[in-house]
């Protein structure tokens, strides 16, 4: 993890592995300073299904570019390519 960086328990993933997300509708849990969300502001992406919150994208310039997947509210399948 990078000096700046923020800890976030969870699932991670690179972003282009998660399916089935948008951002969420509140924009000010997508906070960040040049690159895009840094995850500080909680849960910003929602299931495009039911809405629900699931995980926090992490893309900001201090940050690492990554999802974390919220445990409690994802089921993790795999797929063979």
């Amino acid at each position: 993890m990078r000096e700046f960086g923020v800890d976030v328990p969870g699932f991670t993933l690179h972003p282009d592995d998660v399916i089935g997300v948008d951002r969420h509708p509140d924009i000010m849990r997508s906070n960040g300073c040049c690159q895009g969300p840094s995850g500080t502001d909680g849960l910003n992406l929602v299931c495009m299904g039911c809405a629900v919150e699931v995980g926090t994208r992490q893309a900001d310039c201090y940050t690492d570019n990554q999802v974390i997947l919220e445990p409690r509210a994802v089921c993790l399948s795999f797929a063979d390519d």
